[in-house]
């Protein structure tokens, strides 16, 4: 794929998505249901039930259960973050995102920290303020619920980095929000390899990826100067995830018994927030754990012709946030000089072959190895593959 083909489809993707102001479904959204809200607070089983119940529907059935479509901030972070990479491109379209996220930040209690009718401008991060950012629905997971805006330290860090990127106002007030978020409200595990930040205020979990998030607020947090042990937290917690790293240079999800699993995404998410770190610490105490990583992600995790993998050895399901994430871990992995074994231009190549629906235009949520969810949702989808298509064509065209 060239970097002109890259910026087309992605701008016909931003074209789709700004039409309804971004709102669209999500393939965990079920528990927003109108209809379902009777059973929603039943128990955890019926949660995880009615979510892939919805998640794996063959046809989408969200007018019928009344579930709205919402705007998740993780998906307007990706879309800013996106518009980043391609300067003077809907710069009336980067200002909404950025009004919108800074409007639905929350604190830690899960109640929001923008005023009714503020425009979410810097005023809306009062001195001293913990904050971040959650979904917009509530979702179950395997260990923990979270209820609609309740923060979590993934999505947060997803948020900063779009403000970063584009040179928000804000930045430097919202920054600071999330770094006393992480250090004040998160659950931390500490030992002699290092400390482990859970996923959000509402649980202790040890899920790697979601911990060096953590650690990329501290670091952004350490470069901003805002205090002289960030740099320290940030580096310790990537001495206990790169601990955690398999002989064979993978990582398993979580600790927990349930989390044993390896897959692409995540391994994705790993392997460029520890190279985010490396370069924003100026250590290279992680690059021979990084360079095995890299080494296990391209043979085990991606086939010859750039098709990524979502678990091991298996070809399906074929998801386009794998793709997307294997496009921005192998553009991140080079700008820092490490050997790039699967070219991101295949990788979103076999994205467009496998996913893209032209005249939708819109990317497939899911494709098994009989059929195809034809859903195009925005966050896991559309914003994941904006993001990663903004990104290659830059890199592709300079």
């Amino acid at each position: 794929m060239t970097g002109s083909d890259a910026r087309r489809i992605a701008l016909e993707i931003l074209s789709r998505e700004r039409a309804p102001g971004f709102r669209g479904p999500d393939p965990y959204d079920a528990l927003s249901s109108r209809l379902l809200a009777p059973l929603v607070n039943r128990s955890r089983l019926i949660r995880l039930v009615l979510t892939q119940a919805v998640k794996r529907c063959p046809f989408d059935p969200r007018r019928i259960l009344a579930i709205p479509p919402g705007r998740n901030p993780k998906a307007l972070a990706l879309f800013l973050s996106g518009l980043s990479d391609m300067p003077g491109e809907d710069p009336a379209g980067a200002a909404l995102l950025e009004s919108l996220l800074l409007s639905s930040a929350s604190r830690p209690d899960g109640s929001p920290v923008a005023r009714p009718g503020s425009e979410g401008l810097p005023g809306a991060f009062p001195e001293g303020i913990e904050a971040g950012w959650g979904y917009d629905f509530p979702w179950q997971g395997r260990a923990f619920y979270q209820p609609s805006g309740f923060p979590t330290v993934v999505c947060t860090s997803f948020v900063v980095d779009a403000l970063a990127a584009a040179r928000s106002e804000s930045y430097g007030a919202a920054l600071g929000a999330a770094v006393r978020f992480v250090l004040d409200s998160l659950e931390r595990h500490e030992c002699d390899e290092g400390v482990c930040f859970s996923y959000s205020p509402r649980d202790g979990s040890r899920v790697y990826n979601a911990s060096l998030f953590a650690a990329k607020l501290l670091a952004r947090g350490h470069e901003a100067g805002l205090d002289g042990e960030l740099g320290d937290q940030a580096s310790r917690a990537a001495d206990y995830v790169v601990s955690r790293q398999s002989p064979d240079g993978s990582w398993a999800y979580g600790e927990a018994p349930h989390w044993r699993w390896v897959d692409g995404l995540h391994t994705g998410f790993v392997l460029e927030t520890l190279v985010f770190l490396g370069d924003s610490l100026g250590s290279n105490r992680w690059d021979e754990a990084i360079g095995k990583g890299l080494r296990f992600y391209a043979s085990e995790l991606f086939g010859p012709d750039g098709t990524a993998l979502y678990h091991p050895g298996r070809r399906y399901p074929v998801d386009p946030h794998t793709y997307a994430q294997g496009v921005l871990t192998w553009l991140a992995a080079g700008r820092a000089g490490f050997d790039v074994e699967v070219d991101p231009a295949a990788i979103a190549g076999r994205a467009v072959d496998l996913l893209w629906d032209g005249r939708r235009k819109g990317f497939l949520i899911r494709r098994s190895r009989f059929d195809a969810s034809r859903t195009i949702h925005a966050r896991w989808a559309q914003a994941w593959m904006f993001r990663a298509l903004a990104a290659l064509s830059r890199a592709e065209t300079g």
